[in-house]
């Protein structure tokens, strides 16, 4: 669960971020939108707080242009192929709990619509893309386009939600009088209305449009819980709510109203993220920050360990870190709080055998888990962990790759290059998920005999996909630089279990998402057990895990490398005489199902 879906190429498109649409009023100059916020940011020397209409009128005076849209879609669609979940989205299980969603025939309405010119506005475009991939609900699909690098949007007055002693419903405060609730003031008052509308029904919108899969752990990213983080250091407000109501725009502002009948205005205001801007109208910005500039990609937001004491066991910025309590009654407790699995694995690993050997050296009978907010990272840090409490135990992967024409098409140029040039494709099997060679069952005992066994394709309730396969085949990943304790290299240390199942402790807030997720479903299936707080306010157990479940994640750049790959072997072969991958009729049909440029 390494990767970010995020498209290496050269994106031009932008993100719409509201539904209605917004009139700046111009001046008579008819002064362009974009000239405005340039002015604003020379006359007031900052480029943050500029005025939220300001930027919106901006954005959305970008033009739009037919036939780069459809080109866009079109290339958008050979990566959007490789999304696993595309049949079952499209008619879920029971127990699913967001609406169903048909990607392919959503990202075809969507360029029947920009063929036929419909689009007032590249950013109108932009809102119809996201909206589609967030239909999803699946963290690790997304889209980032042009727009979300160019400005940030926020709101002047946090909000979060809070329950006074933990055993209340949880209400939603300003972040100000939640910091005076938990402090004993018992004056001040919840928000009820926001924009005229129930604060809880007002949230809803936001849950049911956003990314994250999971309604418990939206509602945490949306309004952060104050009392899933007393314990642990200061409150603080992620921003999400703030950029979710800035998405479904309806003006510069937001009115809050209290149960004592008091109200508050908070203002929308954007940040820019670059340091400069000199543009004078949309379509200069859409040329200069969208067709040219390239996307950086990002990285998963790591969190530290504010509100723990010093100690010795702690990897740099406190991803991971373990501490023994100083409350008498805790005094055979240890605590090992894992804020992302994006710590450097072999320094995880360090940290983390060492704590664990010194809480039983000095007498720790029990271990809690802190997992609060952890947004994943590296899967093999996943399994790392999980091995190292339960050593004993295989740690259990499987995955499908979803079978369609350019799948197949890469599964026989890698195969076919194995039998041409052993050598070479050694270098290209460890963790390639096309190469069969490289596939291994879930319990890690073989391989496959063929490209047809590996393949398939099977149909699986419905959808065509390959046989099921362990994410990594642990030997061949596992290093000392990214450690599998008791695979590769790596011995198994600790060579038995150190606490028992009935001694550990998760702690969760429902934001535990990717490599999070796995290890506490590993960790649960061993009978580990898990305190969640947080989540929508109401009276019952919440979700533990939220976000996204699912297996290794391929970004939209890794795709591109292995079909870069595979076309330069397969084009060389064709050229060179040697042994062809593939006929040259097969090559043009790869290359049309293909992402190749």
């Amino acid at each position: 669960m390494l990767y970010k879906s995020i498209l290496s190429t050269q994106f031009w498109a932008t993100a719409l971020l509201t539904v209605q649409a917004y009139h700046l009023q111009h001046d008579v100059r008819q002064v362009e939108p974009c000239a405005q916020v340039g002015d604003w940011i020379a006359e007031a020397k900052t480029t943050k707080g500029i005025p939220g209409g300001l930027v919106y009128g901006c954005l959305t005076s970008m033009p739009f242009d037919a036939h780069s849209a459809v080109d866009f879609v079109d290339k958008y669609r050979k990566y959007l192929q490789f999304q696993s979940t595309i049949e079952t989205l499209k008619g879920p299980p029971p127990t699913y709990r967001m609406p169903p969603t048909d990607l392919l025939g959503g990202l075809d309405s969507i360029r029947t619509k920009a063929e036929n010119n419909e689009y007032a506005n590249h950013w109108g475009f932009e809102f119809d893309l996201r909206q589609l991939v967030n239909s999803a609900h699946d963290a690790h699909l997304s889209l980032q386009l042009c727009s979300t690098v160019l400005f940030r949007f926020s709101n002047s007055i946090p909000l979060v939600s809070v329950s006074p002693d933990g055993l209340e419903l949880p209400q939603i405060y300003t972040l100000d009088d939640a910091q005076l609730l938990m402090e004993g003031a018992r004056s001040v008052s919840p928000v009820v209305l926001i924009d005229g509308q129930k604060a809880a029904e007002y949230l809803e919108q936001f849950t049911s449009t956003a990314p994250l899969h999971d309604a418990d752990a939206q509602y945490n990213t949306n309004f952060p819980s104050l009392a899933s983080q007393v314990s642990i250091g200061a409150p603080r407000n992620n921003g999400l709510w703030s950029r979710n109501v800035a998405e479904m725009w309806t003006g510069d502002r937001i009115d809050l109203t209290f149960a004592n009948g008091s109200t508050l205005t908070s203002h929308r205001t954007a940040d820019l993220i670059r340091s400069e801007f000199p543009f004078r109208d949309g379509a200069a910005l859409l040329d200069a920050r969208c067709r040219k500039a390239q996307i950086p990609s990002t990285t998963s937001a790591s969190s530290d360990s504010a509100g723990y004491p010093n100690t010795t066991w702690t990897s740099y910025g406190g991803g991971i870190a373990g501490y023994f309590s100083t409350a008498e009654e805790l005094q055979d407790v240890g605590v090992l709080a894992v804020t992302t699995f994006s710590v450097y694995p072999s320094t995880l690993k360090q940290v983390s055998v060492e704590f664990l050997r010194n809480a039983t050296a000095a007498g720790k009978k029990k271990i809690i888990i802190d997992l609060s907010a952890n947004p994943g990272g590296s899967l093999t840090s996943g399994l790392d962990l999980f091995h190292i409490f339960f050593p004993d135990v295989v740690p259990y992967t499987a995955t499908r790759l979803r079978a369609h024409p350019g799948a197949e098409f890469l599964g026989k140029a890698f195969a076919r290059l194995a039998q041409s040039d052993r050598k070479l494709s050694l270098e290209l099997w460890d963790a390639n998920p096309f190469s069969w060679q490289s596939a291994v069952t879930p319990d890690q005992e073989r391989g496959y005999e063929s490209l047809e066994e590996w393949y398939g394709p099977y149909d699986i309730e419905g959808a065509s996909v390959s046989g099921l396969y362990a994410n990594f085949n642990y030997t061949t990943i596992s290093t000392p630089y990214s450690p599998i304790t008791g695979y590769g290299p790596i011995p198994l240390d600790p060579a038995e279990r150190l606490f028992a199942p009935e001694d550990i402790v998760m702690i969760t807030d429902g934001n535990c998402v990717s490599t999070c997720a796995y290890f506490v479903d590993r960790m649960h299936c061993q009978g580990v057990r898990t305190v969640a707080f947080g989540g929508r306010p109401q009276y019952g157990p919440m979700q533990a895990i939220g976000g996204t479940r699912g297996a290794q994640n391929l970004a939209y750049g890794g795709i591109y490398s292995y079909v870069d790959i595979a076309h330069g072997l397969v084009r060389d072969s064709l050229r060179n005489g040697s042994i062809a991958l593939m006929t040259t009729e097969e090559w043009a049909e790869f290359n049309r199902s293909l992402p190749v440029h």
